[in-house]
Parts: C-alpha cells; sequence; structure tokens
C-alpha cells in the first residue's frame, strides 16, 4: 500500500505542479495581451501625432511662402487716426474733446496735430519748387 500511496501522491504532485503551469501561462497570457493592447495604443497616439506635427509644419512651410512672396506695395498703411485727429480739430473742436473721443492723450493729439502741419509745410514747399 504504502507503492500506491506514493504513486498516487507523486501523480496529485504531478497534477498540481501541472495545473500550476496552466495558471501561469494563462496569467502570462493575459500579461501580454494587455501589454500588446497598451503598445498599440501608444502607437496609434504617436502616428497620430506625427501627421498633426506634420500637416501644422506643411501649413507652416506653406504660410512663410506666401508671405515672403507678397510683394510690398509703395503705400503706407491709411492713417485713420491721424485724418479723424485733423478733421476734428478743423471742425473746431477741442484738444481735450479729441483725445476724449479717439481715446488717447492729449499730447498725442497735439502731436498729431503738429505731424499734420508738418506734412502740409513739407508739401507746400515741394510744390514752389
Amino acid at each position: 500500500m504504502t507503492t500506491e500511496w506514493m504513486l498516487g501522491s507523486m501523480a496529485g504532485a504531478a497534477l498540481l505542479l501541472g495545473g500550476g503551469l496552466v495558471w501561469v501561462h494563462v496569467q502570462t497570457q493575459k500579461a501580454i495581451e494587455r501589454l500588446d493592447d497598451r503598445i498599440s495604443h501608444l502607437l496609434a497616439g504617436v502616428s497620430l501625432l506625427t501627421d498633426t506635427t506634420e500637416g501644422a509644419l506643411r501649413d507652416v512651410a506653406t504660410e512663410i511662402t506666401r508671405l515672403g512672396s507678397i510683394k510690398e506695395s509703395g503705400r503706407p498703411a491709411p492713417r485713420t487716426t491721424q485724418r479723424r485727429v485733423t478733421i476734428a480739430a478743423r471742425r473746431g473742436r477741442s484738444v481735450q474733446d479729441i483725445a476724449a473721443a479717439e481715446e488717447v492723450s492729449e499730447g498725442e493729439v497735439r502731436l498729431r496735430l503738429q505731424l499734420d502741419e508738418a506734412a502740409k509745410e513739407r508739401a507746400n514747399h515741394a510744390s514752389m519748387r
């Protein structure tokens, strides 16, 4: 009977060891699947980031090329504030009223009026030549 017990316990131990190996194998496969899912998500994110970055850099390069090809016009930008200040002064408004309406300082209004006078004088001198 001892040999039967020995064989039975050895078979039980082998069965237990086999069951443990199967359990470890199943757990390892689950861990590998989770890792594979995480890597695929990471690759998808990196791919999306790469595509977005390439598109943005292409757009920036296109815009730089477009801006580089635009020729500067010889005319300066319109001086709308200067024009409004000059017209208001011609209509007899005070410096304080003009400054309040334009939301600038009184000193800036005076400077704009002096610049207008200087431009008129230059135009007069140029026409006399």
